[in-house]
């Protein structure tokens, strides 16, 4: 009799298949897509893509929303989020040599990437890392069980300049605050319920808007003033 094959090597055949990485890689801003919308991504047509989402749905690494008329796809998790950064860091890291992956970076394609992106819907990049490092030196975070979250005076602070993240008490939250090592810069940023609220406000306050071709953040005039040479600076 055959072995059942491992769930291991499903899941892994589910990710390999070019235009199912290319979809799992632009679910990966966080935001849900309509078949049609993640088909014109893909350049494949609807058919073919419903046969996609099907398999990518049964297998745990996609979730599906309807919504009136329209079902609206987006990564099933944080956790499936985590494996795909790992895996991205893993093709990215092919050629081992420091100086090879700050020159990597430093091309003209990347940079904006490195600079400022989406994670499953919180910042990552240089400003995520220096947005953590900020609210870790302020101590504007303290622990709350197996996670952390941000204090009632980072709240209040925050809330000051325009900023309103999730409260950590809302118990539909889930894990407030937790560290997630950066794809570019192999250093820290926040992820969990309230880094993705405060992302949310960042782009409802207009200091940050969405690519829109990419995972990219783009600071706005307003947000280099206000968050970079600001927040992150004062």
């Amino acid at each position: 009799m055959t072995a059942a094959q491992p769930r291991l090597a499903r899941v892994a055949a589910a990710i390999a298949d070019p235009t199912r990485a290319r979809v799992l890689a632009l679910l990966l801003d966080g935001r849900l897509h309509t078949a049609g919308e993640l088909a014109t991504h893909a350049g494949v047509t609807a058919a073919t893509m419903s046969a996609h989402l099907k398999l990518l749905v049964d297998e745990g690494l996609a979730r599906v929303r309807p919504q009136g008329r329209h079902r609206y796809f987006g990564l099933a998790d944080g956790d499936v989020a985590h494996a795909l950064e790992a895996l991205l860091r893993v093709a990215d890291g092919r050629d081992a040599e420091p100086a090879a992956d700050v020159r990597r970076w430093q091309k003209p394609a990347m940079r904006g990437l490195r600079h400022a992106r989406s994670c499953y819907g919180h910042l990552a990049g240089e400003l995520g890392v220096r947005l953590h490092d900020v609210l870790r030196s302020r101590g504007w975070v303290e622990r709350a069980g197996s996670a952390e979250r941000l204090t009632v005076k980072a709240r209040e602070a925050l809330q000051a300049q325009g900023l309103a993240p999730l409260d950590s008490a809302t118990p539909s939250a889930g894990r407030a605050l937790y560290p997630c090592v950066d794809w570019s810069e192999r250093r820290e940023h926040f992820a969990g319920a309230e880094a993705v609220a405060l992302m949310e406000a960042l782009l409802l306050r207009g200091w940050l808007r969405r690519h829109d071709t990419s995972r990219e953040l783009v600071v706005t005039p307003t947000g280099q003033r206000e968050f970079v040479d600001g927040l992150l600076a004062g």
